[in-house]
């Protein structure tokens, strides 16, 4: 369960954009398709993470105004 939603910075984007590391630390795996935009993404950019449905959560990239879809991978 991931309960910091909102306004992050990227520390991370690995595996052609599969897993991205926020701030806080928190791993999210991106889903396949949207791999192709994540993989463009740079550190230190911000971010907005909310909920979305179930377990999937929205990562709305600010500067781009784009979004993908990805899951919370536990510490």
């Amino acid at each position: 369960m991931y309960l910091r939603t909102g306004k992050h910075s990227i520390r991370k984007v690995e595996n052609g954009g599969g897993l991205i590391t926020l701030d806080d630390g928190s791993k999210w795996e991106v889903f396949t398709f949207d791999k192709f935009k994540s993989m463009m993404w740079m550190i230190i950019y911000d971010v907005n993470v909310s909920s979305y449905i179930g377990s999937k959560f929205k990562i709305t990239h600010i500067k781009r105004n784009e979004s993908i879809e990805a899951t919370y991978v536990e510490k």
